[in-house]
């Protein structure tokens, strides 16, 4: 009796995109490019190129977190271009920073207010 066949497993973003029927067995894209996220792998496939992708994700070596890390890093990349064609990613770091810069001058304010709260009122000179 002939082995039975391998369960059909539907192909991940980026083999779909190739026009594959599955994943070849351990595809390096499937566990970051579900079949039900084909938009996080147009992106990053329009950005980088699966051979980009597959370059970037080999020089990432074999330790999970780094490779996990680095895909974080392409898609994040991707989804920020895609959301803002003109700036990406460095439109999200610089809103960041100007968040960051608004919330320090904040801080600033409220300490100043704070020290000015705590000085004792100043001494009234005798009118004589």
């Amino acid at each position: 009796m002939a082995d039975p066949p391998p369960p059909h497993h539907p192909p991940c973003a980026a083999c779909a995109h190739q026009g594959r029927p599955s994943c070849p067995a351990g595809c390096p894209l499937a566990p970051y490019f579900p079949a039900d996220r084909p938009e996080r792998f147009e992106y990053a496939n329009l950005l980088f190129g699966v051979d980009g992708i597959l370059r970037r994700l080999e020089a990432a070596g074999p330790d999970t977190v780094t490779r996990r890390a680095t895909m974080a890093s392409i898609v994040f990349v991707s989804d920020a271009r895609a959301a803002d064609p003109v700036h990406g990613a460095y439109g999200v770091i610089r809103n960041l920073q100007q968040e960051l810069a608004s919330v320090k001058a904040e801080i600033a304010a409220i300490r100043q207010k704070q020290q000015q709260a705590q000085q004792p009122p100043p001494a009234l000179e005798d009118g004589h």
